[in-house]
């Protein structure tokens, strides 16, 4: 199963990553499994996780936060639909396998407005 956070912001990439991959850690150092080049976000910004069956992002002590389904979060499971904010960008939270993408992205973005 992948995981896809999908930005809204035009300037920063979509982001995929395969359950068997984490944890890995976002951010803006080199160091970070999944680097993304956005002012906003702090060198270390959170880790995405999979446990007891569940995808989680935990913040690392990120300067502006990690905020899900629009509270500031520690640690929180991340569901398809909930919405991630780090740095600049809206991530909607979709997941698929390697056969086929879920249907839900083109019906969340027909409906909703991040």
């Amino acid at each position: 199963m992948k995981i896809h956070l999908i930005s809204d912001h035009p300037d920063l990439p979509d982001i995929e990553v395969s359950v068997d991959e984490l944890p890995v850690v976002l951010g803006r150092s080199n160091g970070c499994d999944l680097r993304i080049l956005d002012p906003m976000l702090s060198r270390q910004q959170c880790e995405l996780t999979f446990h007891n069956n569940a995808v989680r992002v935990r913040d690392l002590e990120s300067t502006n936060g990690t905020i899900v389904n629009s509270a500031q979060v520690n640690e929180a499971p991340l569901y398809p639909g909930d919405i991630i904010t780090i740095g600049m960008a809206n991530y909607v939270v979709s997941y698929y396998d390697d056969e086929r993408q879920e249907d839900f992205e083109e019906s969340y973005f027909s409906e909703n407005s991040i």
